[in-house]
């Protein structure tokens, strides 16, 4: 019996063994995650990772823009004007001559100028390079801009030494080229003289520049003639440097209705022996009702643009009149110095004439009646009843046959 009872036993403990073994594998396939043979998450959002399109980049910020200035510089005769651009980039175009770069450098100190970005010498004269010297000396320089003109005066070929010494790096300043491109949020723009160009005349290799800033604009012209100008189509600007100092040969009719400025500025030397500026010039601005400054009148003359309008200021207040060239001044001083020997020789005549008529002795004056043969003192008793008295000359009596009275004695 106990035999039976243990493997009884025994029996019991495997059933429950196997009983619990089942339970546990039941247990755990039916607490599996299901899949249903997709893959797992973790490898799904990786591939899609890599799927996925690159960032684009971030668009480029637009440049941040203040007012542009530009100050013409009383240089005396000759042209400098200083462009403060809207980005804080520094633009000075020409300098004057080199006796007058002190207002130079000193119109680049008051402005706060620290380096130049853009130096341009319009054309070879030295009354706009003179001073570029003591600019390229004083200041360091990021492009220098001109024509390809061939002038070797002893003053332009200090300038291209000076370039040559600061090393810097040179442009060729002509029509279609951009010192900057539109994409600064304003743009500077060389319209002339055409590549090609061959003159003996300097001041036809001018370089003519628009700068261009919104709705505003300033054209400068250097010295180019008025037909050049015309040629180089700038179109309506807001203020225009006039070229070649208010010359006839630079600024006309035909400039001012291309243009349509709304304010001229004129750079000139007060009493110049060049007649600048021509009254022509001055008609032709009046006639489109354009406003006139000039640097011999009003100092330096700055105008500010702020994209959509120009406020101009002066140095000073001034009037600005008509010039007159050393020839019509010299015709007018010979006239007037003949005018006035006339003059002179006129008044010595009548002096002579007044002291030869005082050397004569005078003539002492006799009375005569007309039917008496005697002449008389006036007052002679004898002549009481006559009612009829002549005064005549004493030799004129006597020359008429009348004698002297016996009573007065004359």
């Amino acid at each position: 019996m106990k035999d039976i009872k243990l493997k009884r036993g025994v029996v019991d403990y495997v059933i429950c063994g196997v009983a619990v073994l089942f339970i546990c594998v039941y247990a755990s396939i039916a607490f599996q995650p299901v899949t249903s043979g997709e893959p797992e998450s973790e490898p799904v959002v990786q591939e899609q990772q890599e799927k996925r399109e690159p960032a684009a980049e971030p668009e480029p910020a637009e440049p941040e823009l203040s007012d542009m200035t530009a100050t013409f510089i009383d240089v005396g005769q000759g042209d400098s004007t200083l462009v403060m651009l809207p980005d804080g980039k520094v633009m000075l175009i020409d300098a004057g001559e080199a006796s007058a770069s002190r207002a130079v450098l000193d119109a680049l100190e008051a402005a706060d100028v620290d380096d130049i970005d853009y130096l341009v010498a319009t054309h070879p004269h030295a009354d706009h390079v003179g001073g570029m010297e003591a600019v390229l000396d004083a200041y360091d320089v990021g492009e220098v801009w001109m024509p390809d003109a061939p002038d070797t005066t002893e003053t332009y070929e200090g300038f291209l030494n000076a370039v040559d010494a600061e090393g810097c790096p040179v442009e060729e300043a002509v029509a279609g080229a951009e010192i900057v491109g539109d994409d600064a949020g304003y743009s500077v723009d060389v319209l002339a003289p055409a590549d090609d160009i061959e003159s003996d005349d300097m001041n036809r290799y001018s370089s003519i520049v628009r700068v261009t800033y919104g709705d505003t604009s300033l054209l400068l012209t250097g010295d180019a003639d008025a037909d050049e100008v015309v040629e180089a189509g700038p179109g309506h600007v807001d203020v225009l440097k006039a070229s070649h100092h208010g010359s006839e040969t630079g600024t006309n009719t035909e400039v001012m209705d291309e243009t349509t400025p709304g304010y001229v500025v004129m750079s000139y030397a007060e009493g110049n022996s060049y007649g600048h500026p021509d009254q022509s010039v001055l008609d032709a601005i009046s006639a489109v009702g354009a406003t006139a400054y000039s640097t011999a009148a009003n100092g330096d003359v700055t105008a500010t643009f702020d994209g959509e309008d120009v406020i101009v200021e002066t140095e000073r207040d001034g009037r600005i009149v008509a010039g007159v060239s050393a020839e019509e001044k010299a015709r007018q001083e010979a006239e007037a110095q003949a005018e006035a020997e006339a003059q002179a020789q006129a008044e010595a005549e009548m002096q002579a004439q007044q002291q030869q008529q005082q050397a004569q002795p005078t003539e002492e004056t006799v009375v005569i009646t007309p039917s008496g043969t005697k002449y008389h003192r006036p007052g002679c008793r004898t002549l009481n009843r006559s009612k009829s008295l002549t005064e005549i000359s004493k030799s004129d009596a006597q020359a008429r046959g009348y004698e002297s009275c016996g009573v007065c004695n004359p």
